[in-house]
């Protein structure tokens, strides 16, 4: 479904009051006052010459040149040290940045900012809606378009036709309740896709996570072909974002944040659409080879698609025990911290111990049926008698003496349970005599 953000944005503005922050915002975002950024310099400078530990493995990190002079850091030093730490080449860069925040913070509550889509009849397309209404709020006028097959879960095989496929998903996101009319809606999606062609301009708006990294190699695969592509095919992948602790997702930025993030759009180059071609082939092959080949490369067109796809190749049971990298994690907090409901476990894997954020609470509630509904449970759900099994804010999580053993590398998840399940295009079968697994100390794909 493609929204014109013009009306989305008179539809806003027609309400009595809008607010600058939505659900999941980055509340805390840090405006980076310069006067502030100079007053922490001043005292990392000062700490440094007091031998602080913390303060000499900053300049050591981030500016060793002055840290081994005769002569020692000079106040310079330490502000590149501050800018270096919030991703910044240099102090003239995080200047820059503070003043473009200040401008667009502006400009947005003002309520009338300018459009910097305009001059180009232009498609911006998101892998979910999240940012659908900031877009409207900051400015933005041209179509919004969300595309949101989460290939991270579920089969991705590689089929002969587009509607085979999406069957396949469909039926997928419709068994593990994502979707009640999963086929409608996805066709819907990759019918909207043909429909970009006809834009000047398209931006995909993504980040580094696999969700969005798998969903950014089927979108370049499909426009790898020239005769489905726009005039400008525009690309953003953010990392990070200046004031934000822990960046999890574009999602997480109000308004006058994907102002500042629109100078940052790239277009995309035949090497980057030759990279997505080849990363879609080797998420839907039905082996993993082609997917770690491609890691080691580390993609140099696209640096953040060899992290996500090596995160993805970590879905693939453990050859020590047999879980995935989520159910490892799972099982791993619960160990050190203790029974808890699920949404404060869902915190705590999401927050503190995922690597790299790409899982849902959605999806993440799947993988806690799984290891309770086994034959063999890792954990338990204790659920309240009045409650539906939904209603998984009601759930106590309590590891199990199996989820223990398989903690220790003494049990195996597959070997001890009926599993199927899908990793991309490999197809994960514990009845079969031989499944593909992950060797975590070597970095390896091998099969039993």
């Amino acid at each position: 479904m493609i929204v014109s953000l013009v009306e989305l944005r008179e539809q806003l503005t027609s309400r009595t009051s809008t607010p600058e922050f939505g659900p999941g915002d980055a509340r805390r975002l840090n405006p980076l006052s310069i006067e502030q950024q100079k007053k922490r310099a001043k005292e990392l400078l000062r700490e440094w010459r007091a031998r602080e530990a913390s303060a000499l493995e900053r300049f050591r990190r981030h500016c060793p040149s002055a840290a081994g002079s005769d002569s020692g850091p000079r106040l310079g030093d330490a502000q590149l040290v501050i800018a270096r730490e919030y991703g910044f080449r240099k102090w003239a860069d995080l200047k820059a940045h503070a003043d473009h925040i200040r401008i667009a913070r502006a400009a947005t509550r003002l309520g009338r900012p300018s459009a910097l889509d305009s001059g180009y009849r232009t498609l911006h397309i998101r892998c979910g809606h999240d940012i659908m209404h900031k877009l409207a709020v900051a400015g933005f006028e041209g179509g919004f378009m969300w595309f949101a097959d989460p290939y991270v879960e579920g089969p991705v095989p590689r089929t002969s036709t587009l509607d085979e496929f999406v069957r396949v998903r469909a039926r997928y996101l419709e068994e593990i309740s994502l979707e009640k009319n999963g086929y409608e809606r996805l066709r819907s999606s990759y019918d909207d896709l043909e429909l970009a062609k006809d834009y000047e301009s398209v931006n995909l708006w993504l980040e580094h996570d696999s969700y969005d990294q798998l969903i950014l190699a089927r979108l370049l695969d499909f426009f790898s072909d020239a005769s489905k592509r726009p005039p400008r095919l525009r690309l953003i992948t953010v990392t990070h974002f200046p004031g934000v602790e822990r960046f999890n997702g574009i999602g997480q930025l109000p308004a006058e944040a994907l102002r500042v993030l629109w100078n940052d759009f790239r277009d995309v180059d035949e090497g980057q659409l030759a990279l997505g071609k080849q990363a879609w082939l080797a998420v839907t092959s039905p082996t993993p080879e082609a997917l770690l080949d491609l890691v080691r490369t580390q993609t140099p067109a696209l640096p953040t698609m060899s992290r996500a796809l090596a995160r993805h190749l970590r879905e693939l049971p453990s050859s020590g025990n047999g879980l995935s990298l989520t159910e490892q994690l799972t099982l791993q907090i619960l160990a050190a911290k203790g029974a808890m409901n699920a949404p404060r476990l869902f915190g705590w894997y999401t927050n503190h111990y995922e690597p790299l954020t790409f899982m849902g609470d959605t999806g993440y509630w799947n993988v806690l049926r799984g290891l309770a509904d086994a034959s063999r449970p890792a954990l338990r759900i204790h659920e309240r008698g009045d409650m539906p099994r939904e209603s998984n804010r009601h759930w106590q999580v309590e590891l199990l003496p199996f989820g223990e053993d398989l903690l220790r590398n003494r049990a195996d998840w597959l070997k001890a349970n009926t599993v199927e399940r899908w990793v991309g295009g490999v197809r994960i079968d514990s009845r079969d005599r031989s499944n593909w697994r992950f060797d975590d100390a070597r970095g390896e794909v091998l099969r039993d």
